[in-house]
């Protein structure tokens, strides 16, 4: 199939020229019509957050030596317990069966 760059639509008079039933010859730079609604963000606050959390996660180490040395020491003297059903309910949920 082959689409073609030049496609052209008819003129509508009642729609052409128009912005939400507003003639947009009309509106200039701002809404300033009292039954024209604007939708406005401000991001900055956002990513300013986004910004303190990446340098909090940063500054966090890869590994917890602590709860490594605890791990070695608990599958060194044999008390690690592993539980299937935990194991079993983490597989399924990463699956995206139930939480």
């Amino acid at each position: 199939m082959r689409v073609s760059g030049s496609i052209s639509f008819p003129e509508n008079p009642e729609v052409t020229g128009k912005v939400g039933g507003v003639d947009a010859h009309k509106v200039s730079g701002r809404a300033e019509s009292p039954g024209l609604n604007v939708d406005e963000t401000n991001l900055s606050a956002d990513l300013q957050k986004v910004q303190e959390l990446k340098a909090q996660l940063a500054n966090l180490p890869d590994v917890r030596p602590e709860k490594v040395q605890s791990l070695q020491r608990a599958v060194s003297n044999g008390t690690y317990q592993v539980d299937s059903g935990k194991i079993a309910d983490a597989i399924i949920t990463d699956l995206g069966g139930k939480e």
